[in-house]
């Protein structure tokens, strides 16, 4: 072992217990695996003293309930306790925060993938054509020690809603600066390789979350194009009822009618269209299979921004086609050719100003080699894109002070139901990750979306440990997977945390919330079973792993739940410096500009007032267009 890791003989005895031999998997290489997790910890802050606390927590719950210490038991007295705190209702929370990133590493692996008949074929060309607006784009690696630009805006993120904001000011023939954190990666990057993958275009390694009464996985994107490169595709328009309810709270304009332009303008430019039955695969027939036969009739393919998708089931480890039109392939190659510049690997900073009025940012290299390097842009106006976890902090750090920043946190919880359909290959490496969806209950705020998650997802909401981890994983190709999300009306609060690039976030699931999340569970289990499934699992919840049969689903809807009975996971969080027609309503005004800072705007997922109810991405996306096209006319007058 070239590596020594914290507590190192508690590790191996961890490894050895939750990773054992089945059918077709051999045994993890304890040596093997936490060099691979110690490569992938190194240069992350405290993250030794955390992955040491947590093997004592182990070696100490050990003596209480075995009387020895971990490392000390023997095989199969590590497996039975990791059995029983598994089910334990606080126990179970803190062993899946133990055990989550050697679950991660060990289904990282690629021969695993293989052993498991998962691997994911990708054809990396080892050459692109090179765009002449690649000439406007510069890494901080190649950058000066220092540099100072001017422009008429800077835009902070280049993600679903700076992206846009940027296109549509440079489209206005405004000199538009973008800045963004993480690299430019393109087709010649997106390997498949999810472990790589992972590193490159997750922040923290995809290990980003809530903390509250259920803790939330929360992924977010760190690349050129945000989290539209990690996430699924699925296209939205805000629906009416929502729109009708901004509309109850003031915003007058924010009609169908007056943002249809809007929506037109982002779906042309994302070439929105639904799935199609192939690259959907046979879960769209099952779930509707079964859902026709509980009554259901809204089930159709997704809306999504991926023309010509060919159904590889990377769309969260970057599209290996290009199909899906993330803003890395749309947006911000448009915004360039209408002659933007993009600055990769700077973090911004701070908030320059002249008097009370923003003129410009300063920004950092991100990362080791190019962190001593400064990038100083003036201009007239400043638009913070960050996304909800981030731009409250950056604007509570730079001075902004304000009652709702960094409040009303709404995330869509989600979870997920799994069903075993012996015999059946489900094409879980060829398919859509999200394609199908039922719409019927959407008013109730509850809605159906699935297809096929990738295998780490899969391994991630697997309750059991040991032998039942390994016996459910090697049941990859004949389970068919489908979620849910919920409108919430729980909200959440975001702090600055002591990591840097990293979020504190609070969020507690409230009784009405939960309720629908038990309802959904149990709807689509009835789903499945409709539809021929021998076994189902509602993913996540260690006190009800498997239900046989439709009894089994009753009595699943009439128990009592807590929030931390399951694992819980959120892609849309919103909310965090919403809009408000006054300064007692919200952070920015209906210009997106921040209340008493003139210059300074917000355009991301942050700005919109409250839960969807469906994916945000069309809504982000639109609410920045129209807010790029105010700024742009205020700044060309």
């Amino acid at each position: 072992m070239t590596v020594i890791f914290p507590r190192q003989a508690t590790a191996v005895a961890l490894v050895e217990a939750a990773f054992p031999a089945g059918d077709n998997l051999t045994a993890a290489d304890p040596a093997e695996l936490l060099d691979t997790l110690s490569n992938a910890i190194r240069g992350i802050r405290m993250s030794r003293p955390v992955f040491a606390i947590g093997l004592l927590l182990l070696d100490l719950g050990a003596l209480i309930f075995a009387r020895r210490r971990f490392h000390r038991l023997d095989l199969g007295a590590r497996q039975a306790l990791l059995a029983r705190w598994g089910r334990a209702a606080v126990l179970r929370d803190i062993l899946r925060l133990i055990v989550t990133p050697y679950r991660l590493v060990y289904i990282f692996d690629a021969d695993r993938q293989k052993q498991l008949a998962a691997s994911y074929r990708v054809q990396v060309p080892t050459e692109i054509e090179t765009p002449r607006w690649r000439q406007q784009v510069m890494d901080a690696a190649d950058a000066e020690t220092e540099m100072d630009i001017d422009a008429d805006v800077v835009v902070i993120g280049t993600g679903a809603g700076g992206a846009v904001a940027a296109y549509q000011l440079a489209s206005a023939g405004l000199a538009v600066v973008m800045i963004e954190e993480g690299r430019y990666w393109d087709r010649r990057h997106f390997t498949g390789n999810h472990r790589e993958m992972t590193q490159r275009l997750y922040r923290m390694n995809g290990i980003t979350g809530s903390l509250g009464n259920a803790p939330v996985i929360i992924p977010m994107g760190r690349a050129v194009g945000g989290t539209t490169t990690i996430n699924s595709g699925t296209c939205f328009r805000t629906p009416p009822q929502v729109l009708a309810d901004w509309r109850q709270q003031g915003f007058a304009d924010l009609t169908p009618d007056m943002l249809a332009p809007h929506f037109e303008a982002v779906e042309a430019v994302l070439e929105v269209q639904p799935g199609t039955k192939a690259a959907i695969g046979p879960i769209g027939d099952l779930i509707q299979t079964g859902a026709s036969k509980l009554g259901f009739t809204d089930i159709h393919p997704l809306d999504r921004n991926a023309s010509g998708c060919d159904g590889q089931a990377l769309c969260q480890f970057g599209c290996p086609t290009d199909a899906k039109r993330s803003t890395n392939v749309s947006y911000v190659p448009k915004a360039l050719e209408k002659n933007a510049f993009l600055f990769t690997r700077y973090r911004a900073t701070k908030i320059l100003r002249d008097g009370d009025r923003v003129a410009g940012v300063l920004a950092t290299g991100s990362e080791g080699a190019v962190a001593g390097k400064t990038l100083r842009v003036k201009a007239r106006a400043v638009v913070v894109a960050m996304g909800s976890l981030l731009t409250p902090i950056f604007l509570r750090e730079n001075g902004v002070r304000h009652p709702w920043l960094g409040r009303n946190l709404s995330i869509h919880p989600c979870g997920g139901v799994s069903a075993w359909f012996p015999g059946l290959d489900m094409h879980n490496t060829a398919a859509i990750p999200q394609g199908f969806g039922i719409g019927d209950w959407a008013g109730r705020g509850i809605r159906f979306e699935g297809g096929t998650p990738p295998l780490p997802a899969h391994a991630l909401a697997i309750p059991q440990h040991g032998p039942d981890f390994i016996r459910a994983l090697e049941q990859y190709r004949e389970t068919a997977f489908f979620g849910f999300m919920i409108k919430d009306e729980s909200r959440g609060r975001v702090y600055k945390s002591p990591v840097p690039g990293l979020p504190l976030v609070r969020y507690s699931m409230n009784r009405a919330d939960l309720a629908r999340y038990v309802e959904a569970f149990a709807a689509l289990s009835r789903i499945y079973f409709a539809a021929g499934a021998s076994a189902v699992s509602p993913l996540g919840c260690a006190r009800m792993p498997i239900l046989a049969s439709v009894k089994d689903v009753d009595d699943f809807a009439q128990r009592a739940w807590k929030p931390n009975d399951f694992i819980v996971s959120a892609y849309h969080p919103l909310g965090t410096a919403r809009l408000g027609l006054t300064p007692g309503a919200g952070v920015i005004d209906p210009n997106h500009q921040v209340y008493g800072h003139t210059g300074l705007y917000v355009m991301d997922g942050s700005a919109v007032p409250s839960s969807l109810g469906v994916n945000p991405q069309i809504t982000i996306m639109t609410l920045a267009n129209r807010a790029a096209e105010r700024l742009a006319q205020h700044l060309s007058a």
